[in-house]
């Protein structure tokens, strides 16, 4: 995503797995894009397009324990955190500790 012509952020899909109809969802922003409703918007329009326009039963998401702001994301696009401080394995030396949630 860009805001006022310059990069702003990302969002994806990822992870999916056909027999059971589940994707995961997740999105960054770099700081100066925090707090503008960005990730919401993004993951308001996934949301919409994986049970409009797919055959999508389940999304799911992650994020790390500190980051209480994507937390309040996924909380007012109605995921309910399902674990908490559980491994997830994001490409770094050791699992990295979060949340999971599920929609």
């Amino acid at each position: 995503m860009f805001l006022d012509g310059g990069f702003c952020s990302l969002a994806e899909m990822y992870g999916y797995r056909d027999p059971i109809h589940k994707i995961s969802v997740g999105y960054r922003l770099l700081e100066r894009c925090w707090g503008q409703g960005i990730a919401s918007e993004a993951l308001g329009m996934m949301i919409d397009y994986l049970y409009g326009e797919t055959d999508i039963e389940i999304i799911t998401a992650s994020t790390m324990i500190e980051n209480q702001a994507s937390a309040r994301v996924l909380t007012k696009n109605g995921f309910p955190l399902v674990a908490h401080a559980v491994g997830e394995d994001w490409g770094y030396g050791q699992p990295t500790i979060a949340d999971k949630w599920i929609r």
